[in-house]
């Protein structure tokens, strides 16, 4: 079973609800009518199609969506040329990343070149939120477009003003990662410029690498930066320490540069302050995910093993429960206290999302997509199938992946975790136990109302042993 990954505060429509937009038939004929055309691209990113509202909770509020009203669509097929889609597009991922898009339906607004000038999200009952994020967008559409204002800087790198222009457009879109930018940025401050403690906020809103010369910089005025880790709200010092964190080590994984990718984990670490084993915890999944992307099996085994054990294995099943249960409960605060908040658990949600739509039905509320099955488990089980991908054939490797997996099992019976353990099994000799264990994967996966497809096709392979 390939890596699972838990899906975290999602926005979501229950309806099609641009399904009176005339929709291009794919991106790439959205972008080519808009090359002729001269208009822009709305790209409407929604999730897939839900049965019955109902389905989620008795309580909430149904209502037609404003996106349908006949001059929210009028002035919408005036001014762009829309793309209507689902976040399973895979044709649109590479947007969906660009844009930081993390929130659905998401409404996304393209220049013939793809580039993101304007991004908006969520449903309304109102028709002025549509009509107001076309005006605001075509606003936009007549700034400077990023990719002439990245030529302006390549032709004179040491303009401060075109430097800000730039990370200023960049962050308007959701564009978190400006940390190079941020380096040429201070290159041409004075030290007195650090002095300024909007500066210093400015220097931190940017993501600037851990080992960066912006970050050793700020940190000659070490008042002004506790400063803003004391008074800033905590939403954004955590937005804050995720970029600075997330930036340095894509950038360390890129260069395989070890050197960064530590430093980026001491971040990580120190964020944590006080709380050693939480820091340690946070040091040494950063480092995994590093040697993880730069291939290097050796270090990332070693540390595997040191981390799964120290942080998963010692602690009981029902300690685990009990923690994820405090857990869950300290993330319920919405960051829009003026919304109604409903849990979904992935498991109800993904067996919605296999159902036919229901026309025109919505929510204002908004939907927090978790799992309810364990995090714990989530992480144990993705550690173990990723040492049955790296291929390793040593019995002890294989013998603590068999053991995190029964244990993400034990914490969440699902069939894609049953699944990695037959693999395991089958790797390690033992072909009986594995046929069994898939064929439990099988059932488990009709329970969950899930296509069995893939997993009766490896059950064949277990069992004429040609896995």
């Amino acid at each position: 079973m390939k890596t699972i990954f838990s899906i975290i505060a999602l926005f979501i429509s229950l309806s099609g609800f641009a399904q009176d937009l005339k929709s291009s038939k794919s991106l790439r004929t959205a972008l080519s009518q808009s090359a002729e055309t001269d208009k822009p691209v709305l790209l409407i990113v929604n999730t897939p199609k839900l049965a019955s509202q109902k389905d989620l909770t008795a309580n909430a509020k149904v209502f037609k969506s404003a996106l349908t009203e006949k001059d929210v669509i009028e002035k919408i097929e005036q001014n762009f040329k829309v793309y209507e889609t689902t976040m399973m597009d895979t044709s649109i991922r590479s947007i969906i990343r660009s844009g930081n898009i993390k929130r659905f339906p998401a409404y996304i607004f393209l220049r013939q070149s793809k580039e993101i000038f304007f991004s908006d999200f969520g449903n309304s009952t109102d028709k002025k939120k549509y009509l107001l994020m076309v005006d605001n967008a075509l606003a936009a559409y007549k700034e400077e477009p990023i990719a002439e204002l990245e030529k302006d800087i390549e032709a004179d790198g040491s303009n401060i003003s075109l430097i800000k222009k730039l990370i200023d457009s960049r962050k308007k879109i959701g564009i978190t990662n400006n940390a190079d930018l941020i380096e040429k940025y201070v290159n041409n401050l004075k030290i007195s410029d650090f002095d300024s403690y909007d500066n210093i906020r400015y220097i931190l809103e940017s993501g600037p690498y851990a080992d960066g010369k912006a970050y050793r910089l700020i940190y000659n005025n070490k008042k002004l930066v506790d400063s803003f880790y004391k008074n800033e709200p905590l939403q954004k010092r955590v937005a804050v320490n995720n970029a600075i964190i997330s930036n340095t080590m894509i950038a360390a994984a890129k260069e395989k540069n070890a050197a960064r990718a530590m430093a980026g984990a001491n971040f990580a670490r120190s964020s944590w302050t006080r709380d050693y084993r939480a820091g340690d915890k946070a040091y040494n999944n950063q480092m995994l995910w590093y040697y993880y992307t730069v291939k290097d099996t050796a270090s990332y085994m070693r540390s595997a093993l040191y981390f799964y054990d120290n942080h998963y294995m010692n602690v009981s099943a029902d300690s685990i429960k009990k923690i994820e249960a405090r857990n869950h409960k300290a993330t319920m605060p919405s960051p829009f206290p003026d919304k109604q908040v409903k849990m979904v658990s992935k498991e109800k949600m993904d067996s919605l999302m296999r159902l036919p739509g229901a026309k025109n039905v919505t929510t204002q509320s908004i939907f927090s997509v978790t799992s309810s099955s364990s995090n714990y488990a989530m992480e144990l089980n993705n550690a173990a199938w990723k040492f049955y991908e790296i291929g390793t054939k040593n019995i002890n490797n294989l013998s603590k992946a068999m053991l995190w997996s029964r244990r993400s099992i034990e914490l969440a019976p699902l069939s894609g975790y049953y699944d990695t353990l037959a693999h395991i099994l089958y790797r390690m000799g033992y072909y009986e136990e594995a046929v069994k264990t898939q064929e439990t994967a099988i059932e488990k996966g009709k329970q969950e109302k899930m296509s069995v497809t893939n997993l009766q096709s490896e059950l064949k392979k277990i069992k004429s042993k040609s896995l």
